[in-house]
């Protein structure tokens, strides 16, 4: 080992890295033996690695001039802008990655993926490669340290913007050394950018769905109620428990009689169903899914408990529903203009893009200060995704064994999926900043949220759940939270909203001439700058109008595509005021094409829901 090297590595490690110091020291303290490398150098002096393994050696770089192949590397991708993506598998090229780092501009991310414990501990006692840790958003896994936050990283890093110019790089004989590992990765980036294409996808999908919903379930605000209702009601003197529909509540589902009108029972959507037929009516259930299965509360009395939907779920289930509506805020403008108008204050509620995560902030708001979480997997428990009861009557086991692998409550490790490991890390932030709150994790399996205090359900409720409350009576005291004058005035605003679609679509119209005329003015051989920064100004001051309307969020939400095709396109770089007007023009004219599109889908169903409201 080279001490002086070793710390000099160690402490630009330790600036990147916080933490990870202590865990790399044991690893050298233990050893991992598995290949043999040392380092040697090339003509330029630049440190190369040569492994053995099964008896057979390979350097992982050149011996002559590796910084020049390096060179031609990164020549051979061509233009790389500040927004793509960099993956590289193997450290032990330094060559390669010194040249990549120097090359490249800072603000480019870079992740490397290092298959051997063995190489990355030789190049920290063995060669200066402290550059790799400095003044660079470095994403680092390596196998035998880390290889559990592979796919966190690899995301961290990739986004529906970017995902068009990202670049890969395996460096020489990894391939061969280390066939399984290297597959695995690009098994996974290929995977988890694939994800996001799919999800763009998805997302137009569903957000055209969302806009029908939205205009449907509109109307049930105005002979309804808001959350903010609920702090009048609501004894906050007894614990809320949150029921969620993880794989665990199977087991202490019945436990849930005892704590009735003793406790604030709030379920998510999917639960429902498991609790009514164990005998448990909830006090309240909330929605959030505008593609929730209608069957999944699709029985009388789903029909009948208090709601708490999103204003774009389902509306086959809303419609379907004839109790309580209890809406938030959501962040649409017009809709905080149609209570502003009457006075009246909105709420919102935090959420970590789950239902349960709304469930229990809501809750949180509410001035609740025990909260029992149940059901509240996070985690594939059983090898399940759901609870027996829910999507089917014996949910399908799985295969776990590729999963990502998280601390338990009753188990070291527990699997579980993506979307369930944002929702688990989404609790772990959120409760860390809620003040004054006492949180009792008794799910009895799945994964472990920090910050909470790991209980069984029937010692929760014996502990917490004494005084008695008729919660019926409580939900029957909840008037509409307009009252006549309001309606009307409410009823008016939202009949008016075809018309402004109409508005916005006479601006759509002038920002197109505009963009067409920028067009004319860089398809002459000497542009006119004075013309170029008036129209430029025109645009802006025209954008800025037709963005900042209150209906705007709806348009850009039911188009997905339109926020995909600008957000992508902003990374292209012209090298001239020409072509740059051009490629401006080009952008501009689709952009409000497509705005244009939308507004004429969204105009009738305008008409069809809030246009006919009395």
């Amino acid at each position: 080992m080279n001490p002086e090297i070793y710390k000099k590595n160690m402490d630009a490690l330790r600036k990147r890295f916080p933490g990870v110091v202590e865990v790399i020291e044991k690893k050298m303290y233990e050893g991992a033996g598995k290949v043999h490398v040392s380092v040697e150098y090339a003509q330029d002096e630049s440190p190369i690695l040569l492994v053995e393994k099964d008896q057979r050696q390979l350097y992982l770089s050149g011996k002559r001039e590796p910084r020049q192949t390096a060179a031609r590397v990164i020549e051979r991708w061509g233009k790389l802008n500040h927004a793509t993506p960099i993956y590289v598998v193997g450290m032990g090229n330094v060559a390669f990655m010194t040249e990549l780092l120097e090359q490249t501009d800072p603000g480019i991310n870079i992740m490397v993926y290092e298959p051997s414990i063995d190489i990355f501990l030789t190049l920290l006692q063995e060669a200066d490669i402290s550059v790799y840790f400095k003044n660079r958003a470095l994403g680092l896994v390596v196998n035998g340290l880390n290889e559990e936050e592979m796919d966190g990283i690899i995301q961290a890093f990739i986004n529906l913007a970017n995902v068009g110019f990202l670049k890969h790089y395996v460096c020489p004989n990894y391939r061969e050394f280390f066939p399984e590992e290297v597959l695995h990765f690009l098994k996974r980036l290929e995977k988890l950018s694939s994800n996001i294409i799919v999800g763009r996808n998805t997302g137009i999908r569903f957000s055209t769905v969302e806009a029908d919903n939205l205009f449907h379930n509109i109307g049930y605000m105005c002979d309804n109620y808001i959350t903010t209702q609920l702090c009048d009601v609501l004894p906050t003197d007894i614990p809320a428990i949150v029921v969620s529909a993880g794989p665990s509540l199977n087991k202490n589902i019945h436990e849930l009689k005892k704590a009735k009108n003793k406790a604030f029972i709030v379920a998510v959507d999917t639960a429902v169903k498991p609790l009514v037929r164990a005998g448990i009516i909830p006090d309240m259930y909330v929605i959030v899914d505008g593609l929730k299965p209608e069957e999944l509360l699709d029985f009388e009395e789903a029909k009948s408990i208090p709601m708490m939907p999103s204003v774009t779920s389902a509306k086959a289930v809303l419609s379907n529903h004839h109790g309580k509506k209890i809406f938030y805020f959501e962040g649409q403008m017009f809709l905080w203009n149609l209570f502003a108008m009457n006075g009246i204050p909105f709420s919102n509620v935090a959420c970590g893009g789950s239902v349960a995560c709304s469930a229990f902030s809501v809750v949180y708001k509410l001035g609740f200060s025990r909260i029992i979480l149940v059901g509240q997997d996070l985690a594939m428990t059983g090898n399940k995704t759901h609870a027996d009861g829910t999507f089917k009557e014996k949910m399908d086991e799985i295969d776990t064994s590729h999963c990502m692998m998280v601390e338990g409550n009753c188990e070291e490790k527990v699997p579980t999926r993506g979307d369930f490991k944002l929702y688990l890390d989404w609790f772990n932030y959120y409760i860390a900043g809620c003040e004054g709150i006492h949180v009792m994790n008794a799910t009895e399996g799945g994964a472990k949220i920090e910050n909470t205090e790991i209980i069984t359900l029937r010692e929760a409720i014996e502990r917490e759940c004494h005084k008695e409350v008729d919660m019926k009576a409580c939900f029957d005291k909840l008037q509409p939270v307009f009252n006549e004058e309001c309606r009307e005035r409410a009823v008016s605003y939202l009949r008016t909203i075809p018309d402004m679609f109409r508005g916005i679509k006479k601006d759509v119209k002038k920002g197109q001439a505009l963009y067409k005329k920028l067009q004319k003015i860089c398809k002459t051989a000497h542009v006119d700058q004075t013309a170029y920064l008036q129209v430029l100004n025109k645009i802006k001051k025209l954008t800025n109008k037709i963005e900042g309307h209150e209906l705007f969020s709806i348009i850009t939400a039911t188009l997905a595509v339109v926020d995909y095709l600008i957000s992508s396109e902003q990374f292209h770089e012209e090298d001239s005021l020409q072509k740059e007007g051009l490629e401006i023009a080009r952008q501009g004219i689709t952009y409000m094409g497509l705005v244009e599109q939308c507004i004429d889908l969204l105009i009738p169903l305008a008409e069809e829901t809030v246009g006919q409201l009395k």
